[in-house]
């Protein structure tokens, strides 16, 4: 498998300033920088919906465009949500061995754990690396909760690289040294993956020719289709107990998570 694809850069002659052109970089600057923020806390979405989040008020004042992106936001999130809910309902049983009994599905927090959550994340994506430091304090606090991963790389060119690399460190019993590695590091380069893949203790060489295998090609091509099927277009997305949840919402997993307890009990 070829190394994954960095980004290029390219440097471009700055045009003389005007007043006029200051002030429109000046606002430029504060919608975008305004926007990154927005975009911090919540999941990736699809790139129809970005693009229109993007453009739609981009040179109009940072509270308008806050407003209006956070609003567009929470509407696509129970859009997807409703429809992924929907069809957990109707398939329920006929989804229960693709979500929960893929033994090659990496699983965080307790193995044993008598709830089950699934996760589709992605490791390109800004809303799950930004949500993994409290993901993490989330199962500490929740020792009965599996975390079942479902490598989702959705977003970019360099995601199903690093998912491949993810699986086969599950394999040699690193993964979760090597998830939060990758969620917590910027890696831009294969030489990159290759030293926080030694620094887990793993041999870069053995885990780069197992990444490319088959299997791990196959698994990951086969969560993707199940994504799709589900109408998964964000990342990360939750499910507990056939419930969507978008984005890490802490308190909304913690409700998910006792409303299972109690039935669990029942």
């Amino acid at each position: 498998m070829s190394e994954p694809e960095l980004p290029k850069t390219e440097n471009v002659s700055p045009k003389p300033a005007t007043k006029w052109t200051d002030n429109l970089q000046a606002h430029i600057t504060t919608g975008l920088a305004v926007f990154a923020v927005i975009l911090a806390a919540a999941p990736y979405l699809a790139p129809k919906v970005a693009a229109w989040q993007t453009q739609k008020g981009l040179m109009e004042q940072p509270a308008m465009l806050r407003d209006a992106s956070e609003k567009l936001q929470l509407q696509a999130n129970e859009a997807m949500d409703a429809k992924t809910r929907e069809i957990l309902k109707a398939r329920a049983d006929s989804l229960k061995p693709a979500l929960y009994g893929n033994k090659m599905d990496p699983i965080l927090g307790n193995p044993a754990g008598a709830i089950k959550i699934v996760e589709f994340l992605d490791y390109k994506c800004g809303a799950c690396r930004a949500g993994s430091p409290h993901l993490k304090a989330f199962l500490e606090q929740n020792p009965d909760v599996a975390l079942i991963v479902k490598e989702y790389p959705i977003i970019s060119k360099n995601s199903r690289p690093l998912a491949a690399y993810a699986l086969a460190a599950s394999e040699a019993g690193k993964y979760e040294a090597v998830h939060y590695a990758l969620m917590t590091n910027q890696v831009e380069s294969q030489e990159d993956v290759h030293a926080l893949l030694a620094a887990a203790g793993l041999d870069p060489k053995a885990i780069q020719t197992r990444m490319e295998s088959d299997e791990i090609q196959n698994y990951v091509v086969q969560t993707v289709m199940l994504g799709q099927d589900l109408e998964i277009n964000a990342t990360p997305t939750f499910i507990v107990d056939g419930e969507p949840i978008s984005g890490t919402d802490i308190p909304a997993l913690t409700a998910a998570v006792e409303k299972l307890r109690k039935k669990n009990k029942a």
